[in-house]
């Protein structure tokens, strides 16, 4: 189970740091995603949200969306779970326009990595591919003349839903059948700094 190897490797990183993992009933991503009443710079509040494929998509309520790539690493390393961390989004937000991802997973013993990302740095754009090629992506778009149309929000949709991933659809989602999970740090260092959902996130 996805939630339980995701507590192994926050158990293994926090040491003593206390962990709780409960059931979530909700019927909804929003519900879901409104069960988290605070944000921090760095993770406290995980979600475990089951889907309708072989997909399980995990979330945290870091503000600087910190963490996904080192957890999807040591769940395929320890755990030799298939994962994808990705993030794309097109406009200027509190990040520069960009997009990235890395898909990780084992084959013959040995930890397959495949990542590709493209992203303004100021004004320039940078874009960056190692590993070998899945076979779902359509590397055509990596040949195109302006580096920011290489890899944008429609081209990792595109190539999540060749994957099997339909990460904006609520009917992606399996909240019937499946359970959803929280892990929540019930009690962390004053040194991280907390903010009200109500500033991050639209009701």
């Amino acid at each position: 189970m996805v939630a339980q190897a995701v507590e192994a490797e926050l158990r293994r990183i926090l040491g003593v740091e206390p962990l709780e993992r409960h059931r979530l009933a909700v019927h909804s991503v929003k519900q879901a995603l409104k069960s988290c009443l605070s944000f921090t710079n760095v993770p406290t509040y995980f979600l475990v949200l089951p889907t309708s494929s072989r997909w399980t998509v995990l979330w945290n309520n870091s503000w600087l969306c910190d963490g996904y790539d080192s957890l999807c690493y040591c769940l395929t390393k320890n755990h030799g779970l298939t994962t994808v961390h990705w993030s794309a989004h097109d406009e200027e937000t509190t990040f520069q326009p960009g997009a990235a991802f890395t898909h990780r997973a084992y084959a013959t013993d040995a930890m397959m990595e495949r990542s590709v990302s493209c992203s303004r740095e100021d004004d320039r754009w940078l874009f960056h591919q190692q590993g070998a090629p899945l076979p779902e992506e359509d590397t055509s778009a990596y040949g195109a003349r302006r580096k920011r149309d290489r890899l944008n929000e429609a081209v990792l949709l595109s190539l999540l839903g060749r994957l099997g991933a339909h990460p904006w659809n609520e009917a992606f989602y399996d909240f019937t059948s499946q359970e959803c999970f929280v892990l929540r740090r019930t009690s962390y260092p004053a040194t991280i700094v907390s903010r009200p959902a109500r500033y991050v996130i639209a009701a």
